[in-house]
């Protein structure tokens, strides 16, 4: 039903005026206009000789742009010529992927239409707008508007009635995003009414409407706002009907809405109810809404007189496929032959319980006991090239991982669901180790506020690592003998893991506002028949403003600690993977990927092809028990030359942070690493694609030395405690590039 609206317009005597001007200069030229039919008709004749020309820029000029120039370019028709080749990248090659614009004086003079309402939207009326068209190289054109803001009407009463008996309306008057002293915003007049719509909605008041009304004065320039709501009785559910349903029962159904018989009908539970439904994979389409009144339980025209009315929640389903295959295979150099397959069972045992079974295996033809191809097809293992028995190990060895997976999508209500796991393995890299190991994981999440996670994950798992002395000391941290022996051993990896994570960040197709944060706390202790032993901490949170016009600041602060726990084998072994690293593209930029933090460095010795020997000095990033991490950045929209999109943005970044492993006295303790850079954004329907440059005044961290003879075995002790290489470098080689797809902060 369209909302009535209802306005009064009082034009000041200079309005008038300039009308009465514009009649009698157009009374004036009928004999003219008449006299010379010649003349170039339609809109804009001034500039007819341009016409069909290409549109080299478009520019806007004002004393002051009380409207963004970038605003303005979504708002208007007329484009400057670009290159987009496959529609997406900023760059021709050649002629192809360049879109020409041509001017069409039409089209130019509805965009100065657009503008003026573009303004009046914004609260300035009587906008002046002059389209302006010059030559341009190589028989082009270009086009700048040149605009006179009109005068600011500004808010000077809101009155929100009808509502007045309602708890909680004195909230709704601060809510709504028209206040007084401000300007008349058209988009701010519309979201108010949608606000106080909305809040009856959810405040069981499904037929509520709300009429708006308005009043300007030109000539005072100011306006004057009433929304005149009519909220309707209070409607309860009182029946629910399903439709659709093949697989699913009406119970499970029933399980996944927030929605109850009994209570007020409120708009967010029809809109999480129909949430939760698509978060089931057995669902292809669903609809959660108040049924026609032909399925009413008790139709509506008989309880019009009533305070409260009951009315039938009609809820629809198209169900997906339950089972889905999916098998693949492929060769590469390091794994010879490989394949992997799934089978997905979204309706495990009825309820919409997910069961997901995967399977690898690679090696195929090089590992026992489907072996036979290592001087052929998968030369990388060729026997001959085998320095130690642990190489030989670790080539024969075949890959394989099998994992079955269970999601309990709603336990305890509509907030809860259940997450299980169980897997084993053997994963190995030619010439460095080779691991195997069984476990699983059981865990609980629960959204416990809008956007908002929190999760309890246990999981458990025994296995070992067998690798050549060199890759314990690089990847580990672990180069003494005695516990590298001791880490072969088959181990427990038990843990407990806490998190909380928010995120309520507006994309569009950048980070433009909002914030968000995830906070997790892990324990491994022999409490838990675990092996390791340690308690971390860890916190990351973003925050993007919107500072000035299309400006968009961004701050990040995220550290991480070990309160227990060491990286050694005595008093409280730290995974691998449990460490904390620094570098890459979404830490410290002017870092590569892990460069950053504890470093030690190993001389490996390795024959040439001509019996000779070379020596390398291997660097290796072994991760750290403390961190921390601060970033700021600043986007900005670019404005090349064929490149007017908002698609496309600048970044200009300062990054701060270390890694430090506070127990270990063989490792140095630097201070905090400053890299500022620069960088590009341009979004792709697969996320947006970031290129970033980084300077790194510092190189690389001086760490301890260690020794590898022939045959892969480790020196007894280190040849040097602090080793520092050489950081000689000229200013391109301080910059470290790193592209990825997402954002950074």
């Amino acid at each position: 039903m369209p909302v009535p609206t209802s306005s009064a317009l009082r034009l000041r005597p200079r309005a008038l005026l300039a009308r009465a001007a514009a009649l009698l200069c157009a009374l004036a030229g009928l004999a003219a206009c008449a006299g010379n039919r010649a003349a170039a008709t339609g809109p804009l004749p001034q500039f007819a000789q341009y016409e069909g020309r290409e549109v080299r820029s478009v520019d806007f000029e004002a004393d002051s742009l009380v409207v963004p120039a970038d605003s303005l370019r979504r708002v208007i028709t007329t484009q400057p010529s670009r290159c987009r080749a496959l529609g997406i990248l900023p760059f021709c090659i050649g002629s192809f992927g360049e879109q020409k614009y041509e001017l069409d004086l039409g089209v130019l003079s509805r965009d100065v239409a657009r503008i003026q309402l573009a303004h009046r939207d914004a609260g300035y009326y009587g906008t002046r707008v002059l389209p302006l068209v010059d030559e341009a190289p190589d028989d082009g054109v270009k086009v700048t508007f040149r605009i006179e803001p009109g005068d600011r009407v500004s808010v000077t009463s809101v009155l929100i009635t009808g509502a007045d008996s309602i708890e909680g309306i004195e909230r709704i008057r601060e809510a709504i995003p028209l206040d007084e002293g401000e300007p008349f915003r058209r988009i701010d007049f519309l979201a108010s009414v949608d606000t106080v719509r909305n809040w009856l909605l959810n405040q069981g008041y499904a037929y509520a409407q709300v009429l708006r009304n308005y009043e300007i004065d030109t000539i005072a320039d100011v306006a004057r706002v009433e929304l005149n709501a009519a909220p309707g009785p209070v409607v309860v559910v009182d029946s629910i009907r399903i439709v659709g349903l093949y697989r699913l029962s009406p119970e499970t159904v029933r399980r996944q809405m927030a929605i109850r018989t009994g209570r007020p009908l409120r708009a967010t539970d029809l809109v999480r109810s129909q949430r939760n439904l698509f978060d089931l994979e057995l669902v292809n389409f669903a609809a959660v809404e108040v049924a026609p009144e032909r399925l009413q339980l008790t139709p509506d025209s008989a309880e019009l007189e009533n305070d409260t009315i009951g009315s039938t929640v009609l809820v629809r389903i198209v169900e997906a496929p339950r089972y889905a295959v999916d098998v693949a295979g492929g060769y590469a150099t390091r794994d010879c032959f490989r394949a992997q397959g799934s089978h997905l069972d979204r309706n495990f045992i009825g309820g919409a319980r997910r069961l997901e079974l995967t399977g690898l295996v690679a090696k195929v033809g090089v590992a026992s006991p489907v072996d036979g191809l290592e001087k052929s097809l998968c030369n990388a293992f060729n026997p001959d090239r085998r320095q130690t028995a642990q190489d030989s190990l670790i080539a024969d060895q075949i890959n394989y991982r099998l994992a079955a997976n269970f999601l309990q999508p709603r336990l305890f209500g509509t907030q809860t669901s259940v997450v299980a796991g169980l897997f084993t393995e053997q994963i190995s890299e030619l010439d460095l180790y080779v691991r195997d190991g069984t476990g699983g994981q059981v865990g609980i999440v629960r959204q416990i506020a809008p956007q908002t996670l929190a999760s309890l994950t246990m999981e458990v798992q025994r296995g070992r690592t067998r690798a050549s002395d060199y890759f314990f000391c690089i990847a580990f941290e672990v180069c003494r003998p005695a516990d590298i022996r001791a880490l072969e051993r088959p181990r427990w990896s038990n843990s407990l893991s806490l998190g909380l994570t928010q995120s309520r960040v507006r994309i569009d197709p950048f980070p433009s506002g909002g914030h968000q944060f995830r906070t997790t706390v892990d324990y491994a202790s022999p409490a838990l028949g675990s092996d390791d032993q340690y308690l971390r901490l860890f916190a990351d949170g973003i925050a993007h403003r919107r500072i000035a016009g299309d400006l968009v600041l961004s701050a990040r602060l995220m550290a991480g600690t070990f309160l227990t726990g060491l990286l050694n084998e005595e008093t409280g072994y730290i995974p691998p993977e449990r460490r904390f690293y620094g570098g890459g593209p979404t830490g410290v930029r002017g870092f590569r990927f892990n460069e950053l933090g504890p470093t030690v460095y190993v001389v490996r010795p390795r024959r040439t092809s001509n019996d000779g020997i070379l020596v390398d000095t291997i660097p290796s990033s072994t991760g750290g028990t403390r961190t921390v991490l601060a970033s700021a950045e600043l986007n900005f929209p670019l404005a090349l030359p064929l490149l007017r999109r908002p698609s496309l943005r600048g970044a200009v970044f300062l990054d701060a942070g270390q890694v430090w492993d506070t127990r270990d006295s063989t490792l140095t303790r630097p201070g905090i690493r400053f890299t500022p850079g620069v960088g590009g954004r341009f979004a792709t329907p697969v996320g947006p694609i970031r290129l970033d440059v980084g300077y790194n005044a510092y190189g690389r961290e001086p760490g301890p030395l260690y020794g590898i003879n022939e045959r892969g075995e480790l020196l007894p002790e280190p040849l040097l405690l602090r080793y520092q290489p050489d950081n000689r470098r000229g200013f391109l080689k301080r910059l470290t590039l790193q592209v990825s797809v997402g954002n950074a902060l």
